[in-house]
């Protein structure tokens, strides 16, 4: 009886052992991104399912809503752990335009580096959380990658044989303003059949509104290529913002630390001054809303031979152009911690309201099969 005993105590043992190290080995796989080459849909879902399973204390994996072929947009919420509530927030979406492949690829490994690195930089989240939407219009990255590289627009039909929305012309600030391409179904500046006809546009409203309405909005900052600029609003109005000394500081120190890190140089400017006015945009919607400062960043597409590759660059250049738009992007954070620190008190005023037409969520069975099913993985 005693040798039977403990044959089943050492054959648990070794079992124990085994679903142990096969967790330990996806806990590891999960803090590996992979930047060889540009992540479909699912591989950048899969990555940070993973990497929420294995940093569960710090990033919370939110599904804010389903575009119109019934993908996820995720947001990853991020925080150093220490439990404290309402931190403030800083808010970084990518890929809103389709075809601009390095803006997801520069949002993950963002997110990489304040979870896995985090002892490196554990100072960008003392008092702020991030909340991090690396593919805000996976429908059309998906088309883009598969069959039309150079789409920029939604999936939506917009009758006609006509399809999409440029999600940058779908906020509610001077809508349909500006050329006439805004009204053209068929052209890739179509800016909808009305404010939010997107849902992709409405998650991203929603998400805003929530922060500001908590009294945690700070920065809001979009990932754009290949532009090489930063710009602040407005894009509807060549008028200043009122604190715009402060976001000119802001963009001028992030083109400085990129200039000395990798002799990049980034622009700074108004975007109105820059290239003209229309509406419609992420950015200016932003700051109408409540956020004290709203950004775009446009990433260089320069690969290292000084070929400016645009949209895609190799392959080959995709790690080098992500840590250079992190170097950016850090600096952003840096310069809002020291300019909006929790002691100085934030007056919000949005100009606007929440609409009704509240982007749909999914918190139906598919979503929690899928959440069990991956939890079943990792631990088996």
């Amino acid at each position: 009886m005693w040798k039977i005993l403990c044959g089943i105590v050492v054959l648990v043992t070794i079992v124990v052992n085994q679903l142990a190290e096969a967790r330990g080995v996806r806990r590891r796989r999960g803090h590996t991104l992979q930047l060889d080459n540009y992540l479909s849909y699912d591989g950048i879902m899969q990555y940070l399912d993973e990497l929420a399973l294995s940093h569960s204390s710090r990033v919370t994996l939110k599904d804010v809503g389903r575009t119109y072929e019934n993908r996820a947009l995720k947001m990853a919420m991020i925080t150093n752990g220490d439990g404290r509530p309402g931190k403030r927030v800083i808010f970084l979406d990518a890929a809103l335009h389709s075809r601009e492949w390095m803006t997801p690829a520069a949002a993950l490994l963002t997110i990489h580096k304040l979870v896995v690195e985090f002892a490196e930089n554990s100072d960008l989240l003392t008092d702020y959380d991030w909340h991090i939407m690396p593919l805000a219009n996976p429908d059309g990255y998906e088309y883009s990658r598969n069959t039309e590289r150079y789409w920029r627009n939604t999936r939506t039909p917009n009758g006609g044989n006509c399809f999409g929305t440029n999600l940058n012309r779908n906020f509610a600030v001077d809508w349909n303003v500006g050329f006439p391409e805004l009204k053209d179904p068929c052209d890739e500046n179509y800016a909808g059949s009305s404010p939010f006809s997107e849902v992709e546009a409405r998650t991203v409203r929603d998400i805003m509104h929530s922060l500001v309405e908590s009294k945690r909005a700070v920065m809001y900052l979009s990932l754009h290529t290949a532009n090489r600029s930063v710009f602040y609003p407005w894009v509807y109005d060549t008028a200043p913002v009122s604190n715009q000394k402060e976001h000119d500081e802001i963009g001028r120190f992030v083109a400085d630390r990129i200039f000395r890190s990798t002799g990049t140089f980034i622009k700074t400017w108004q975007y109105a001054k820059f290239a003209g006015t229309f509406g419609g945009t992420s950015m200016d919607y932003a700051l109408v809303a409540g956020f004290p400062l709203s950004f775009v960043f446009e990433m260089s597409g320069t690969g290292r031979d000084h070929v400016e590759y645009k949209f895609f660059p190799p392959a080959t250049d995709i790690r080098h152009l992500a840590e250079e738009s992190w170097t950016g992007i850090k600096a952003f954070a840096e310069k809002t911690i020291e300019k909006y620190p929790p002691s100085r008190v934030i007056s919000y005023k949005p100009k606007v309201k929440l609409l009704e037409n509240a982007a749909p969520r999914n918190w139906g069975l598919s979503s929690m099969a899928g959440t069990v099913c991956l939890l079943f993985i990792y631990l088996t």
